[in-house]
């Protein structure tokens, strides 16, 4: 799950570096280099703080799933071209969610809790 700030962060870096590259001189190549190793660099950790944050999301969506809704029926088919989905009654609501979203939100609350319970 990429965000859009992820991808929007990844084009700005990648605009900044070929403007960086097209501007420089051939005898500025080493600090091209060095700027560009500079983006990458963050770049990535971009990349880890925005895969941290996913993961809150995830574990949250788990224990929502967990706590807040019913499963009514898994694995719904929806077609050659669309993922199967679960349909969840939460509250008064029902929510269909894709069997693959729900599968790794439980998973995810589950072993947040295992960990929290290795910590106790």
């Amino acid at each position: 799950m990429l965000s859009t700030i992820f991808i929007v962060f990844v084009v700005v870096i990648l605009c900044l570096g070929l403007i960086i590259v097209a501007t420089s001189k051939a005898s500025e190549a080493t600090s091209v280099f060095a700027l560009m190793i500079l983006l990458i660099a963050a770049v990535i950790f971009g990349a880890a703080i925005l895969n941290e944050e996913d993961k809150s999301e995830v574990v949250n969506k788990g224990e929502y799933y967990s706590t807040k809704c019913q499963l009514i029926e898994t694995n719904n088919d929806n077609g050659l071209f669309q993922s199967n989905t679960n349909k969840l009654k939460c509250g008064d609501v029902i929510e269909n969610v894709t069997v693959s979203d729900y599968k790794e939100a439980i998973e995810a609350y589950q072993n947040s809790n295992v960990q929290m319970n290795k910590l106790n």
